[in-house]
């Protein structure tokens, strides 16, 4: 009985809320993408960067002692390998491997780079990458992104709203999951290119010796994405779609379904009453939350596939099925190899998801009460005539 009366609540507020405009649906897509981009931009560094790096097996200590070549270390010159806590002074020398000379003795220590680049962890990666490379390096692909996540979201959830009214489903687990699935399959197609200029330009770093800039990053990126298009071809630009299809539908059909339930229990919680602002942004921010949460868990595995597939220029052909590039990364890295990067996807996913949705939802519920404001101060200042004429008007809209 409580199920179904908390249904019917759900679809009350959705068919409320459909005198909100399209342009004040995108509005709202739009300020949830830009809080939900500055915030969760650092963690999809991370994730992309963890996903990349090769499996390094731990040695019993980092550091390798060498014997020091008869010549005086102020002859040596200065290297920027981005070595800044281990010692004192950074040296290289001709033909030669990096030295890392700590006193003044006949022996140095040598810390291998694929060692000192290594991340351990999500927070590893953040002091990591602040260190060597500058905290800016967090955000970047921040402009790719929202260039990305602005139109992808306005499709993604204008499209679900739309959908999930549209489709002839009456089942409230198979509507959203439809609705979520199809919405998300519309907005990956039209920003992939994006996806995939984002994914290089935030894993360059990892492939690259030298600390690089954001410009210098940037240009990088740009000037690879150029070759590939002009030796392989315009459709590259899609390289890796089926795969993110693979991630995303599945992803937004657990979503929309565990979020949907979600605002069920809690309106059940609530006893159905009509809520204000602030209290559809926390019940929003917290199924969005738990939603994400358990929808990147599920999906990670597809998520490192896509990561792989996309920035990996070398590739297997058999490995264009996802099935086929899992099964191999099972077997050379382990079943963790199919989960890396899940600690910075799941805060990344759990905090976007809960930003976004809040945004979105407490966005159209502002519109919805702007309207409800704008209608009634005509009324107050029309005929009689002229009232029934803005009811019919609110009402067609």
């Amino acid at each position: 009985m409580s199920s179904s009366s908390s249904s019917s609540s759900r679809q009350s507020q959705t068919q409320e809320l459909t005198g909100i405009t399209t342009f004040q649906r995108m509005l709202s897509a739009c300020s949830g993408s830009l809080v939900n981009s500055l915030v969760a931009t650092p963690f999809d560094v991370i994730r992309v960067r963890l996903q990349l790096q090769e499996c390094v097996q731990p040695s019993p200590s980092p550091l390798k002692s060498y014997p020091l070549p008869q010549m005086n270390p102020a002859q040596l010159v200065t290297a920027d390998l981005g070595v800044k806590t281990c010692c004192r002074d950074v040296f290289s020398m001709p033909a030669s491997v990096d030295y890392c000379v700590a006193s003044h003795f006949d022996e140095c220590a040598v810390q291998q780079y694929s060692q000192r680049q290594l991340f351990r962890g999500t927070w590893d990666g953040f002091a990591k990458i602040t260190r060597t490379e500058g905290i800016t390096a967090l955000w970047r692909g921040l402009s790719p992104t929202l260039v990305m996540t602005i139109p992808s979201n306005v499709i993604y959830f204008v499209g679900y709203d739309y959908l999930r009214t549209a489709i002839p489903i009456k089942s409230d687990t198979v509507a959203p999951l439809v609705a979520g699935g199809f919405a998300r399959m519309l907005s990956t197609t039209a920003v992939s290119p994006f996806e995939l200029f984002r994914t290089r330009l935030q894993s360059v770093a990892s492939s690259s010796r030298q600390s690089l800039s954001s410009r210098d990053a940037f240009a990088m990126t740009w000037d690879g994405v150029k070759i590939m298009v002009r030796t392989q071809g315009i459709g590259t630009l899609w390289r890796g779609l089926a795969l993110t299809l693979w991630r995303d539908v599945p992803f937004s059909a657990v979503y929309w379904t565990g979020y949907e339930k979600s605002r069920q229990l809690l309106d059940q919680y609530n006893h159905d009453r009509t809520t204000g602002e602030a209290e559809t942004f926390v019940q929003a921010f917290a199924a969005g939350a738990i939603s994400g949460s358990f929808a990147a868990f599920v999906t990670t595995p597809f998520d490192v596939g896509k990561t792989r597939r996309q920035v990996l220029r070398n590739r297997d052909p058999s490995m264009d099925s996802m099935l086929a590039l899992l099964r191999k990364i099972a077997k050379e890295e382990g079943m963790s190899g199919l989960f890396k990067g899940l600690g910075p996807r799941m805060m990344k996913v759990s905090v976007s998801c809960a930003i976004m949705i809040s945004f979105y939802e407490v966005g159209k519920r502002i519109s919805m009460r702007s309207n409800e404001n704008s209608v009634q101060s005509q009324r107050f200042s029309s005929t009689p005539q002229e009232e029934e004429e803005i009811l019919m008007a609110s009402t067609a809209d």
